[in-house]
């Protein structure tokens, strides 16, 4: 049955703080009476957090505090001699140098061996290389409804609204594959499918003076004088070309145009060239169809990934080279 659900209005990454610290604060030693489901729920997902730093959990906490906005760290939580940073996002990024800050100030205090640090993310991004690079674990949504989805007897309007909110948005990502026409979430979904099976490219919404799309690059061949690459802007994939310089921008797009049409019809690709040809420095030279559907207007996933690896290869191979500008 559907009912409202506070969390669908309290979005703001200050409304999560408040639920992983409610959440946390169920193992503290003067609350152990009070619910056992959330307790276990809540060691559960701290016994997940030491998995991820391949660290061992305490059996017995002798020793256990949390703070909220540590030094301006989201949540610190203290477990015996262990300190755990958990840096919370929903849609947005770490910015700067916040989470090498944060990690410092914490590896100063209690020293490396005692140091886990997790990003916590419920909602989707590209990558995290930056935050892998800066000493960062990933917990992800999915693994956060996979420690939440194993309780379904919780007598708790907060715990099971949170865990409903969270569970409603993974189904939503992953609801590409039967659904017809794709909303924004659903477009991610389907990037994360292509993305782990390419293992390449990155994805994001591309805003302009149209409305913007839910995009998808991948592919790039870079030299000095122009880059190559592929594109998904959403139902419509493009090949696109950065000229780098003003004085080169008409001239390699004619270049590129004519060099990627002739060898796709070579290679019995169908791209074509686009309604009009822009000016600038990054350009679309040719646009195709690329998602095949059965006949109930679902995706075939294996039948799309065929055709994108097919593209990729063309671009792989008929790649312009810096000599071949020079005529």
């Amino acid at each position: 049955m559907h009912k409202p659900n506070i969390f669908k209005y309290a979005t703001k990454e200050l409304s999560q703080d408040a639920f992983i610290f409610w959440l946390l604060d169920h193992v503290n030693p003067k609350y152990q009476d009070v619910d056992p489901r959330i307790k276990s729920c809540a060691m559960n997902l701290i016994a997940a957090f030491f998995e991820l730093e391949d660290k061992k959990m305490p059996e017995q906490i002798m020793e256990f505090s949390l703070h909220k906005q540590y030094k301006n760290i989201d949540i610190l939580l203290k477990i015996n001699n262990f300190s755990i940073i958990i840096e919370d996002k929903t849609g947005t990024k770490a910015h700067g140098d916040q989470l090498t800050r944060y990690r410092n100030i914490i590896v100063s205090e209690v020293g490396e061996e005692n140091v886990l640090a997790i990003f916590f993310k419920t909602h989707d991004q590209s990558n995290y290389k930056k935050e892998v690079e800066e000493g960062f674990k990933i917990f992800s949504r999915d693994k956060l409804v996979a420690v939440l989805e194993t309780y379904k007897d919780v007598n708790s309007d907060i715990f099971n609204n949170f865990k409903d909110y969270i569970t409603e948005i993974e189904d939503e990502v992953n609801a590409f594959i039967y659904k017809d026409e794709w909303n924004n979430k659903n477009w991610i979904g389907f990037f994360k499918y292509v993305q782990k099976e390419l293992n390449r490219g990155d994805w994001g919404y591309v805003p302009n003076q149209n409305g913007g799309f839910m995009g998808y690059w991948w592919a790039f061949e870079k030299n000095e004088t122009c880059w190559q690459y592929l594109q998904i802007q959403e139902n419509e994939l493009v090949l696109k070309i950065n000229a780098r310089k003003p004085e080169n921008y008409s001239k390699f797009r004619n270049i590129c145009y004519k060099h990627f049409l002739e060898n796709a019809k070579k290679e019995g690709l169908s791209f074509q060239k686009p309604t009009r040809f822009g000016s600038g420095e990054t350009m679309t030279i040719l646009k195709t169809d690329y998602l095949v559907k059965d006949e109930s207007k679902l995706i075939n996933l294996d039948e799309t990934l065929n055709k994108l690896k097919a593209y990729t290869q063309f671009i792989e191979k008929y790649a312009l080279k810096i000599e071949d500008f020079a005529q």
